[in-house]
């Protein structure tokens, strides 16, 4: 729809970009993608869009557009993803842990949950 343009010199690095035609088993609907690219995929009603954005093997991030925040609600506990923004996308604030799920776990960064991956806890009980 936009953009898809080399952008820069050395490297793969595109223009933000907009696409879409794509169906679910697409490598750009199934991949993560850092960088400023969306894909727009169409859905029948609400069981099928979360049904299609769990339907990949990572979960790092997402977000939900829409004026009904009852609906942003329910997608947000559907959602398998470490983080889900509500009309906005990536906002990271020091405070709220950030991480993902399924391919893309390995812990949390940022807020105090961070620290989880340096620590053990043992616990040891003894009666003398």
């Amino acid at each position: 729809v936009a953009g898809a343009r080399p952008a820069g010199g050395r490297g793969f690095f595109f223009e933000p970009s907009v696409v879409a035609g794509l169906r679910q088993e697409d490598e750009m609907v199934q991949e993560e993608i850092f960088g400023p690219v969306i894909t727009v995929q169409p859905f029948a009603d609400e069981a099928a869009a979360v049904a299609m954005a769990n339907g990949v093997q990572y979960g790092l991030a997402s977000s939900v557009w829409t004026s009904d925040h009852a609906r942003a609600l329910r997608c947000c506990r559907a959602f398998d993803f470490g983080t889900v923004w509500v009309n906005t996308h990536i906002p990271l604030v020091a405070e709220m842990p950030h991480g993902g799920f399924k391919q893309s776990g390995g812990g949390k960064d940022l807020s105090a949950y961070g620290f989880e991956e340096y620590t053990r806890v043992k616990h040891v009980m003894s009666k003398l």
